[in-house]
Parts: structure tokens; sequence; C-alpha cells
């Protein structure tokens, strides 16, 4: 454990000395481009960007997804399907399509990043959200058949690429 530690700590520094800083992540302004350091020694897991995309007047919800591999590779999925009943449904349905893509493409750990601060606390917290029962059981199950998955929120300043796929699906 203490080796982990000190690799983590390590590779934090790295980060830190290699790394753009961010201003300040909680406004909104417009997407940029960052480039992520990642020290050599350090197994990059796959990260997947998701969003939705859902109007109330709207006709159909959009789903994109931005996904950079362990080799800074870039893949992305688009796609638009009938309204969702809110725009958090729409961010779920976005979660399930993203995992199963990342199945189905055989990547095995991936983390998921989202700008929707709900779906985060709706997957760590489920009893709390019974409305979404269903949703969180099917996506529990897609879990495993990762060996590790994660979902963490990042500000929608970062996520411009899923936003942007999710929007274009719509």
């Amino acid at each position: 454990i203490d080796t982990l530690q000190h690799v983590s700590l390590e590779a934090e520094c790295w980060r830190k000395a290699n790394g753009k800083k961010e201003a300040n992540e909680d406004h909104d302004d417009p997407p940029t481009t960052e480039i992520e350091t990642v020290p050599p020694w350090i197994t990059r897991i796959p990260t997947c960007q998701i969003d939705a995309s859902w109007i109330n007047n709207g006709s159909v919800s959009g789903l994109g997804w931005s996904l950079k591999d362990q080799m800074s590779l870039e893949y992305f999925g688009l796609r638009a399907c009938n309204r969702s009943l809110s725009a958090l449904h729409a961010e779920m349905e976005g979660l399930l399509w993203a995992a199963s893509c990342m199945r189905d493409k055989m990547i095995t750990s991936v983390w998921f990043e989202t700008d929707c601060s709900d779906l985060v606390d709706m997957t760590t917290n489920p009893m709390d959200w019974p409305a979404f029962a269903t949703e969180i059981e099917v996506f529990q199950r897609l879990q495993e058949d990762f060996e590790d998955v994660r979902l963490s929120h990042i500000p929608r300043s970062r996520n411009g690429r899923a936003d942007g796929l999710a929007k274009d699906a719509r």
C-alpha cells in the first residue's frame, strides 16, 4: 500500500509539474483543448466522457461519448433516440449506451466522466433514486462486465466534445 501511495503521490506531483492548471472549474467557460501529461510508468485507464442533449419540446434526445484510450487514441459515438422522459433520464440512457459500447469494444477498464452530478449521485446512492431503480440495476449489471469502472463528475467546461456530439445527434 505504501508503494501504491508513493506512486500515486509521485504521479500527482508529475501532473502538477507538467500539467496545465485550471483557473476555476465551477463556471462554464467555452471548452478548451488540454494536453494531459501522464508519467510513462503509470498505466493509463481509458476515459470516456459522456453527455446527453434533451429539450422539453423536442422529439428526440441526443447522446454522445468521447473515449481516450491507453494510447491516447480518441474514439467517439453519437446517437439520436426517442425523447427521454427528462434530461436526467437522457443522461442515464447515455451512460448505459456508452457502457454497452465500451463492453462491445472489449474495453475491460474505463473511467466515465459526466457533467451531471445527479447521475453520479444516482449510481453511488441508488436508494435515493427509486424512480430510476430499473436503469440503476441495468448499470450495475453492466459494471460486472468490467474489471475497473468508475463514474465521476467533471465541470461542463471539460465535457465539450461529448456535449457537442450529443447536440449534433439531437
